[in-house]
């Protein structure tokens, strides 16, 4: 009986070996085993905290620097990094599991994204080399994965090789421009962002036409939606952060400075409000090209986010001199960007009831309050810096209030239906 029980339980020899190898190398996981409902990994969270340094540089150069010349730098910047960190996170979500490969080449990205941030500011500087040196060890590790992806799924190499022939393209680019001027570079990069962007617009018909042919739809999955929230409130941090070393600068700490300081948290958390009342516990809608709406209205969405953190920086640091006026149009015009992308999530989000009880009225608005806030420095070239702050957070104050008002009667309407 023994000797049975033995033998009915023995696994063979080459199953043996196959678990062996997949515990510790092992291939990516298969596309068609993507979970739609998942928890967050520790290791996924641990991955986003490495892009907290390279943000912060950003920011931190553009709060000491703040021109229109360098905003757009950073932006060039800011959006090659989140671009490593979409497609980490993506590649995780469809094809990351818990195995040794998974762990190994998370540490390496996280290794590369620290090198960028180191470099960041010698790529402010004119001094672009290590910049470009770091970001094409990313590049290099991005590429390698997805193409992965095709030789261990032969299935998937419908779709990873839109990917791979562009990311290799831009991986070659990368290393010309570490021997090109800082210009030249600049130029460069810009191209290499437009090939990096472009794989899934380009294969769009052909992903989803062969999505159709196997019965699949592939959609923003919970999981995703919820580290993007989860990015968002990284980047949101950099207002905070602003605001607490704008007020730290200033020597007197007069009333009119804690004020301020209690008016650059409350921005910060009405931004916060209606991002997440706006978006979050929702999922986008069925469907590829949501999706793509999903992670292309973030990249304007969240620069303009950490721009709002270096503005609020200077405009405390400095707020009795009042001499920032083109900080005030890069706030405004910061402010009303995230205003206008954030109805646009609401577009491709869907909604429960209850969700829209709160969203419709408030997308109204915010296309007002956005236009409002977009013209608003042409009328107060002379306002201090209090006025102003005071005035956008009552213009963020009202939709947030009125957003309120509206779930709170909705909730207290279908309660008094139930009691009927």
């Amino acid at each position: 009986m023994i000797q049975v029980d033995y033998i009915s339980t023995k696994q063979p020899e080459s199953s043996m070996h196959n678990l062996h190898t997949n515990l510790w190398w092992g291939p990516p996981k298969n596309f068609s085993d993507r979970k739609n409902e998942r928890k967050i990994s520790w290791l996924e969270l641990f991955y986003d905290l490495v892009y907290v340094a390279a943000i912060a540089q950003l920011t931190h150069h553009l709060a000491e620097h703040p021109s229109w010349q360098v905003a757009g730098f950073s932006f060039l910047l800011f959006s090659l990094v989140f671009w490593s960190w979409v497609n980490g996170s993506q590649y995780y979500d469809l094809h990351g599991n818990d195995g040794i490969r998974t762990r190994l080449f998370t540490f390496w990205q996280m290794a590369a994204v620290a090198a960028v941030a180191i470099t960041i500011q010698d790529a402010y500087e004119g001094h672009h080399e290590g910049f470009a040196i770091a970001f094409t060890v990313v590049q290099f590790i991005i590429t390698y994965l997805w193409w992965s992806v095709g030789f261990y799924d032969p299935s998937h190499r419908v779709f990873n090789k839109f990917y791979t022939v562009n990311y290799v393209i831009s991986f070659i680019l990368l290393i010309i421009s570490i021997f090109t001027g800082h210009n030249l570079a600049t130029i460069l990069w810009t191209v290499i962002l437009l090939l990096n962007l472009s794989p899934p617009l380009t294969g769009a018909r052909k992903i989803v036409s062969v999505l159709k042919e196997r019965g699949q739809v592939f959609s923003a999955s919970a999981a995703i939606v919820e580290r993007f929230g989860l990015f968002t409130i990284i980047v949101l941090a950099e207002s905070i952060l602003g605001t607490v070393t704008g007020i730290a600068e200033v020597k007197d700490k007069h009333p009119a400075a804690w004020i301020a300081f209690i008016l650059g948290i409350l921005i910060a958390f009405l931004l916060w409000s209606l991002y997440f009342d706006m978006t979050s516990e929702q999922e986008t809608k069925k469907g590829y090209s949501y999706m793509l709406w999903f992670v292309f209205l973030h990249f304007p969405l969240l620069a303009a986010m950490s721009i709002i953190g270096a503005c609020i920086k200077v405009l405390l640091a400095d707020m009795e001199t009042n001499l920032h006026f083109n900080v005030k149009w890069m706030f405004c015009i910061s402010l009303a960007t995230i205003l206008f992308m954030i109805v646009g999530l609401t577009k491709i989000m869907q909604e429960e009831e209850e969700d829209r009880a709160y969203i419709r009225p408030v997308s109204r608005l915010l296309i007002i309050t956005g236009i409002i806030i977009l013209v608003f420095p042409l009328f107060v070239h002379q306002l201090s810096t209090l006025a102003f702050l005071s005035i956008i957070a009552v213009i963020l104050l009202i939709p947030v209030f009125i957003g309120v008002r509206s779930w709170v009667q909705y909730k207290f309407f279908s309660k008094q239906g139930l009691n009927d």
